[in-house]
């Protein structure tokens, strides 16, 4: 998200120190539906949390004859990545999705580039605002596909 983010935009920065980061990251990553859909987190310098296709089944691809990433694939990615971005705002093991609202702005071909990118743009005590996009990365321009908003709070 950085990349395509406005320069007006100022995110909040990961609030947990980075062996809280680590650990919550390993936890993210072993949980059964992040490796049922073949996704893998992380966080990168720049702030975001970063979810990753690791393996794409033809479960993920939707209907209609094209190579494309299946709508309710897509909303899940972006829930994985919304949670992900608010797990190093709160020391907890459980999050929460209050809201997702996804907006699907190109057809999300199947492509060893695309990767969801979010960051708390609103962080407070018992809630958090994130922005995400859907890009692909190995595409040099970076158009979103798709973007999301989410509500999340710590449990």
């Amino acid at each position: 998200m950085t990349r395509i983010a406005s320069s007006q935009v100022r995110m909040v920065p990961f609030r947990l120190p980075p062996e809280r980061l680590s650990a919550r990251l390993q936890a993210f990553n072993q949980r059964r539906e992040i490796i049922w859909f073949g996704l893998q987190g992380s966080f990168d310098k720049e702030g975001d949390a970063v979810v990753r296709f690791q393996a794409m089944d033809a479960g993920v691809l939707g209907g209609g004859g094209v190579e494309a990433i299946n709508g309710g694939v897509v909303a899940a990615g972006f829930d994985a990545v919304c949670v992900l971005a608010a797990l190093a705002q709160f020391d907890v093991d459980v999050i929460l999705t209050l809201s997702l609202h996804v907006q699907f702005l190109r057809l999300a071909k199947a492509s060893p580039g695309l990767e969801f990118r979010a960051q708390v743009s609103k962080s407070a005590r018992q809630f958090c605002f994130v922005q995400a996009q859907l890009i692909d990365s190995s595409d040099a321009q970076a158009w979103p596909l798709a973007s999301a908003v989410a509500t999340l709070s710590p449990r």
